[in-house]
């Protein structure tokens, strides 16, 4: 059983898993890691009660389970401010790739849209890319005082709480 596990395990993290939740829509995965985390959920499956509830919820956590290489991805998340609603959500189909979509929209206290922002799978990875550049595979970054100027725009318009800063 946990022959099982670490190797699914191990297969996650081999994958180069980010997360939880690093960036608003999953990784894609390539054609043979999609293959290997789908080997690796059919034994952790096989049969379904084969692990207790408590080992079921170590794996989900610990390999981040429900995001990386999955078929279907979607969330939803709300922040009350004091004009209404900001309601982001997130949508990925491993069959569709064209279609994913991160959606940032604001609503007034009566529900009316006032704003509205889809972001498509390339505008999420190049801003991800330019504002981590130290987690991306491309190498160092060409233009550290540009991603610096992009940081003290994000901290203007939203710091970080103290707590977060230290």
């Amino acid at each position: 059983m946990y022959r099982t596990l670490a190797l699914a395990a191990a297969g996650a993290f081999a994958l180069g898993c980010g997360g939880p939740l690093t960036r608003p829509l999953p990784e894609r995965l390539d054609a043979q890691s999609q293959k290997d985390v789908d080997h690796h959920w059919n034994k952790a499956l096989t049969p379904v009660t084969k692990h207790d509830r408590a080992t079921w919820l170590d794996v989900m956590v610990g390999t981040r389970a429900y995001e990386n290489g999955i078929d279907k991805f979607s969330f939803k998340s709300e922040k009350t401010w004091s004009g209404g609603t900001v309601v982001m959500e997130a949508n990925f189909d491993r069959a569709k790739p064209a279609d994913d979509r991160f959606t940032v929209t604001v609503f007034d206290e009566n529900g009316k849209g006032l704003r509205k922002e889809i972001y498509t799978r390339d505008e999420v990875e190049v801003a991800y890319r330019e504002l981590f550049p130290a987690e991306s595979p491309k190498g160092p970054n060409p233009n550290p005082a540009a991603t610096d100027a992009r940081w003290k725009r994000v901290q203007a318009v939203l710091p970080q709480p103290p707590e977060a800063q230290e």
